[in-house]
């Protein structure tokens, strides 16, 4: 019995191993089968030739994607336009194609052309493609030379455009190539399952594999690469310490022996913005009256810290260093970063002899651009909590005793500073005056502000009330003339001040203008704008956009870069730009003020 057990469980042993041994040689078949059918598909795939109909779009949307747009281009800058433009070009161009094939399939309308007429038809074709590529490269460069000139910069050198041109054909290639893998991916699922599935099922498989595939690429390298780097620097930045800054000497700015406020929690930004400025003495030498020493205050972002106890903090050191008495208190929303423009700070400080204090936090560690993407919430939290602690703490004191509440922000902290009002008029009833500086277009109060201008005003410089008081100013002279030249009613307290320079991308920019042309760019008045740039679906988006990240580095009073414009703007809001009769005099003295301000190196 036991060995017949035995000899029983022996063949069993046997059976088993053959089994096995026969499942590993299918698996193996099967996968020679699908390796050798996936090349098979891909090299199909990926050596197709150009679709037609692709090649015509993606050309002419090259282009096009050589007009002008705010700024002058980079080389990056025009591989970023042609990559993505060629990209729209190919898609709509290979779609159109096969659309106007199925109705002519519909119609029963058939074209053929003789091997010699298509011969001839290539010929002239790419004569004609030449050309035109050519002429359009060559009057893009051109009018890169006239955008220069009009922001007052040197015109680029033709090895950017030769380079630029260059790397955005590479990179419209590299992303046809990773479309073709992707439709090639989905054909060999299709061949490896079409044994095993019915034709609706295999379709309906082989798509949600190939999704699963994209995605878990795409989630590896966008964001296990790309935007966990982009973080990982942004995180290092923002605790370098440069060496060029030391703390404050003055106990009335945060980070110094006397504050409660660390200066290496400070951050990145708020380290520079409590470490530069002008002091008392600075001050009066520049103006020529007494001056006291202005009052600094500012909350960094740590891990453990919320947006509510960054207020908490902002308040005790308004508390430790008096800031309730002085005449003048200006909240400021920073970037994504924390950073404040020295500008607006510098010029409150002089032109109000320092009898001022100015107070910010920091809500992230991020660039705006890295903010827009990942949290919009946290910058108008912040704009709002802060205002309405203050502003809570105002309406406690006797009304004779306050300080004057002013409230600033530029780029994504002018976004955030809104959210501190419901619209204009309770911001108009809340604050005794505000600074909004490149304040981006998806912002809902500048939305209303559009939305109520006055008919025949520039989208560029809208008039509400005829000037009483909120004002759009492009250039200084705007502050008491609309954009045509029209004078303004009296201005009257409070008074607001949009400052949006025409050549300002980050005004400008918003997600419409994939599909729908803005009003600005349709009346085409901006001084600092080519009257040559024209929209068009898509490719104006990108324009825009990549127009962004350089437009602080362009020079002072052009791009997203405001400066000594910043003097009059503040001297006007503050009520300090004198009468018709010391014009002279208060220019010379704005003049002045913005040269101690250059000494001083701002950290722009």
């Amino acid at each position: 019995m036991v060995l017949g057990l035995g000899s029983a469980a022996t063949g069993i042993d046997r059976a088993g191993r053959g089994i096995g041994h026969a499942a590993r040689g299918i698996a193996s078949a099967l996968r020679g089968a699908t390796r050798a059918t996936g090349q098979q598909v891909w090299r199909t795939a990926v050596r197709a030739p150009l679709d037609t109909g692709g090649f015509l779009g993606a050309s002419a949307a090259a282009w096009i994607a050589t007009s002008p747009s705010l700024l002058p281009r980079t080389w990056w800058m025009w591989t970023a336009n042609i990559g993505l433009s060629q990209i729209y070009g190919y898609t709509t161009g290979a779609l159109t194609q096969r659309l106007l094939g199925r109705a002519g399939r519909a119609v029963g309308l058939q074209v053929s052309i003789s091997p010699e007429g298509r011969h001839r038809a290539r010929l002239l074709g790419g004569a004609a493609l030449t050309g035109i590529t050519t002429y359009s490269w060559v009057r893009g460069v051109l009018r890169q030379r006239e955008i220069s000139h009009l922001v007052q910069q040197e015109p680029k050198n033709l090895a950017t455009h030769l380079v630029g041109a260059a790397g955005g054909v590479a990179a419209s290639a590299g992303a046809l190539l990773a479309a073709r893998a992707v439709i090639a991916t989905a054909r060999v699922y299709r061949a490896v399952l079409r044994p095993y599935l019915p034709p609706r099922v295999l379709e309906a498989t082989s798509l949600l594999l190939t999704l699963a595939t994209v995605g878990v690429l795409a989630e590896r390298f966008v964001r296990g690469r790309l935007l966990e780097q982009a973080i990982e620097r942004a995180e290092a930045a923002n605790l370098l310490i440069s060496p060029e800054l030391t703390p404050p000497a003055s106990p009335l700015r945060s980070g110094s022996a006397a504050s409660g406020e660390d200066w290496t929690a400070l951050g990145a930004q708020g380290r520079r913005i409590v470490s530069f400025g002008a002091d008392a003495r600075l001050i009066s030498a520049t103006t020529g009256e007494p001056a006291v020493e202005p009052i600094r205050v500012y909350a960094g972002k740590s891990t453990t810290r919320t947006i509510e106890e960054a207020v908490e903090a902002v308040l005790a050191e308004l508390d430790r260093t008096g800031a309730w008495e002085r005449e003048v208190l200006v909240l400021f929303t920073g970037t994504g970063t924390g950073w404040l423009q020295e500008w607006s700070l510098s010029a409150i400080e002089f032109l109000t002899g320092g009898n001022c204090a100015t107070a910010s936090l920091q809500y992230s560690v991020y660039t705006s651009a890295l903010s827009y993407i990942l949290d919009r919430r946290s910058p108008q939290r912040a704009g709002h909590l802060l205002f309405d602690a203050v502003r809570r703490r105002l309406d406690r004191m006797p009304a004779a005793d306050r300080p004057r509440l002013f409230v600033a922000g530029e780029s994504l902290g002018s976004f955030g500073g809104h959210a501190a009002f419901r619209d204009l008029p309770d911001m108009l009833d809340r604050v005794d005056g505000a600074v909004w500086t490149g304040t981006p277009g998806f912002t809902p109060i500048w939305r209303q502000l559009v939305a109520r201008s006055r008919p025949g005003a520039p989208a560029i410089a809208p008039i509400l009330d005829n000037g009483r008081h909120v004002r759009v100013v492009t250039r200084p002279r705007d502050l008491y003339q609309d954009y045509w030249g029209g004078l303004y009613e009296p201005w009257q307290s409070p008074r607001v001040v949009y400052a949006q320079h025409p050549s300002d991308p980050v005004a400008w920019w918003e997600p419409s203008l994939l599909w729908a042309e803005p009003a600005w760019l349709r009346e085409r008045v901006g001084h600092d704008v080519t009257d040559a740039m024209r929209w068009f679906p898509w490719i104006t988006f990108w324009q825009i956009a990549a127009d962004m990240p350089l437009s602080i580095k362009v020079t002072g009073g052009h791009g997203h870069a405001y400066h000594e414009e910043l003097v009059p703007i503040w001297a006007a809001v503050l009520g300090r730009d004198g009468t018709d009769d010391d014009e002279h005099e208060l220019h010379r003295r704005h003049r002045r003020i913005v040269d101690a301000i250059r000494e001083l190196g701002p950290p722009d």
